[in-house]
């Protein structure tokens, strides 16, 4: 399995999503529209996801 890195904005996105379930689940940030939506499980998941992701698709 070849592996490449993932561009600076995919890079970016992971990380954002995953910070902010850690900052919500935490109680350090507030995000009103989102909690009422989805749990900060999911957006550490969905950050880790798409850092997978990107690792083993190119360019994205």
């Amino acid at each position: 399995m070849n592996l490449s890195a993932p561009q600076v904005i995919t890079w970016v996105v992971g990380v954002i999503l995953g910070l902010m379930g850690i900052l919500i689940h935490l109680d350090v940030m507030s995000v009103p529209a989102l909690e009422d939506l989805i749990r900060p499980f999911w957006l550490v998941s969905a950050g880790f996801g798409i850092l997978a992701i990107s690792n083993v698709v190119r360019r994205l």
